[in-house]
């Protein structure tokens, strides 16, 4: 028979357990971004990577910074990571070792409360032009604070797109 102890341990690992699945995606009232994704072009050639404009809207009350991903492209990858998926699965392809160099000051910019940026992302670590013909969903995986644990990151809205022949 199992003793309190026991049964406290059992319970208390089991809770952790089931909140870290759900800690890396914050409540939206934890978000400093609302996260829109588009796609660029709705219909792309097969053999084509794909490419996405993704708006990030500040909805706190105060200014907030965020890695400035244009002038800093080998950041993009780590802290604004593409996912695509095809019926809800992440779409398994060849990934180029992405290691984002230093972080400086001069690497952010500042969006004030209420304002918007939109990032063009269209450099990717996986090999999104060897997606076969079909219809596709996207999302970008937000780690907005890299001096953190990456469980403040959290998910854009979905973008649809499909690959032609």
């Amino acid at each position: 028979m199992m003793n309190t102890k026991t049964i406290l341990l059992a319970a208390l690992a089991f809770i952790c357990l089931a909140s870290v699945g759900r800690s890396a995606e914050q409540p939206h009232g934890n978000r400093e971004f609302a996260l829109a994704l588009y796609p660029i072009e709705s219909h792309v050639p097969a053999g084509t990577v794909p490419k996405f404009r993704l708006t990030l809207t500040n909805v706190t009350e105060h200014a907030c910074r965020v890695l400035d991903i244009e002038r800093r492209i080998d950041l993009q990858h780590t802290y604004f990571d593409l996912v695509v998926t095809k019926d809800g699965e992440p779409v398994r392809l060849p990934r180029a070792i992405s290691d984002p160099g230093p972080i400086s000051d001069a690497d952010w910019l500042q969006i004030p409360r209420g304002g918007t940026k939109t990032f063009t992302l269209t450099s990717f670590p996986q090999t999104y032009d060897r997606l076969p013909p079909g219809s596709y969903e996207a999302y970008v995986w937000f780690w907005r604070e890299p001096f953190q644990s990456h469980t403040n990151a959290y998910k854009s809205e979905s973008a649809k797109f499909t690959v032609t022949k």
